[in-house]
């Protein structure tokens, strides 16, 4: 089964979401890659995130030697390093201190920020006088090198900070809104393509949307009103001409095989007994054709599936005994409510018999009711061709070996009344030889 094509909807809005994921990415990068190369701004940010830990953790001036601060300074000896300097110039607390300069100490900027090239590299140093405080306590703070990765937490710090939280949601948010116009905006649309998905040929179409539409919906929508009142008109009288046709041709048919039954006997008389026999088939074809067309079900209809099996096969029998077929009939118990129209399901189970009694050769044509709203044909001849899947209910479409004088149209007629009525009719080789069909019916209640 082919999977049905994503609405208008869908597609705009996946292109939205794709346009908007693109733009947010390509920002995202752009940003990245701004802060990644500004690496003095990165370790300016390194620096106040490690002031406002030690500043943090202080109790007084001391900084308490089982605090967690002091982690990061004891696992990298060789990388980081700070010292609290009170406002006489005298170092209170400090770790690693062979790492920081001699003169580091001595400097009373409230705020500075430096790099000095060593031998091995450069070092980053930095001191800033605790803000908040009144005995003018500053901290010194060295980085020779970066194995916990500082600068890295401070470029995804930066980056959330500046980028996914200020521009994420608002981009959820230009989403969520555009969708939103998006479905508002396409429900004519919609709106339209119900009402266009109701239209059926022969039957009065329904109302247009009532709500305002865009004048491009509007004149499509009329245009197709208009085209479908043509092919309306058009089918109604191509039902017309048919119906008539077939009511004229039953008088002369009529006339004919009266006239036939005066006739000596004979290997002629025989044969044209037999094409009158075809020919009036057919005209009875035609019309239960048309009489498809314009069938329908009320909503609370029901009929006795058995007591239509029961009528129709009695109706039969003569046929199946001139052709030397015994018709049996088995009805259920209880009653079989299926929500039908009488004449629909008598003309399509009468197709289904003539049908069995013209190509099921010479064994009995078993009709049965149920189980359920169904009603079964199976007969015991070659049973159904290989090609039969797909052509079985075809207008004019006749299998190899057919009996002649058909006109194809037998099958056709029966899935189009039972399309009509809401149900459907199945084709099966039966087990044990034969072919079986099954017409199945919405059930009602008794």
């Amino acid at each position: 089964m082919s999977r049905a094509a994503p609405s208008l909807a869908q597609v705009l809005t996946r292109r939205l979401v794709l346009l908007a994921v693109v733009v947010f990415l390509l920002n995202s990068l752009a940003v990245g890659i701004y802060y990644g190369s500004d690496l003095r701004g990165l370790e300016s940010e390194v620096f106040t995130r490690e002031t406002e830990r030690l500043r943090d953790a202080l109790e007084g001036d001391v900084l308490p030697d089982d605090n967690a601060v002091r982690v990061l300074y004891a696992m990298h000896p060789d990388a980081y390093a700070f010292a609290l300097v009170d406002r006489g110039g005298t170092v209170v607390d400090a770790m690693n201190p062979g790492l920081i300069p001699p003169s580091a100490t001595d400097v009373f900027a409230d705020d500075w920020f430096t790099r000095l090239d060593t031998p091995d590299g450069y070092l980053v140093v930095a001191g800033q006088e605790f803000a908040q405080r009144q005995d003018g306590l500053r901290v010194v703070f060295v980085m020779a090198s970066d194995p916990a990765r500082l600068l890295w937490h401070a470029f995804v710090d930066e980056f959330y900070e500046h980028v996914w939280l200020p521009i994420l949601p608002l981009v959820l948010l230009l989403i969520g809104a555009n969708i939103f116009l998006i479905r508002r905006g396409l429900a004519p649309i919609a709106a339209a393509a119900e009402w266009a998905r109701n239209l059926r040929p022969g039957a009065p179409a329904p109302q247009p949307p009532t709500a305002q539409v865009p004048a491009e919906i509007a004149d499509l929508i009329d245009a197709t009103q208009r085209s479908l009142d043509r092919l309306t008109a058009a089918l109604a009288a191509e039902k017309r001409h048919a119906a008539e046709a077939a009511h004229a041709l039953r008088t002369p048919v009529a006339v004919l095989v009266a006239r036939l039954d005066g006739l000596p006997p004979g290997e002629t008389t025989d044969r044209l007994r037999a094409d009158l026999s075809a020919l009036s088939r057919t005209v009875q074809q035609v019309l239960a054709s048309s009489r498809a067309d314009v069938l329908t079900v009320g909503e609370h209809v029901a009929v006795n599936l058995g007591d239509i099996a029961e009528s129709t096969t009695a109706a039969l029998a003569p046929f199946a005994y001139s052709k030397g077929i015994e018709l049996s009939l088995a009805l259920p118990d209880d009653p079989v409510m299926a929500q039908s129209d009488a004449e629909g399901v008598e003309l399509a189970l009468s197709n289904l018999i003539e049908n069995a009694i013209l190509h099921g050769g010479v064994g009995p044509v078993e009709i049965a009711v149920g189980p359920g709203a169904t009603l079964r044909v199976r007969d015991h001849g070659p049973g159904l061709p290989p090609e039969a899947e797909c052509h079985l209910f075809r207008p004019f479409w006749r299998g190899e070996g057919a009996v002649p004088g058909g006109a194809g149209l037998g099958l056709a007629i029966v899935d189009r009344l039972q399309r009509a009525q809401g149900g459907r009719v199945e084709a099966r080789s039966a087990t044990g030889g034969g072919a079986e069909f099954i017409l199945s019916f919405p059930s009602a209640e008794i």
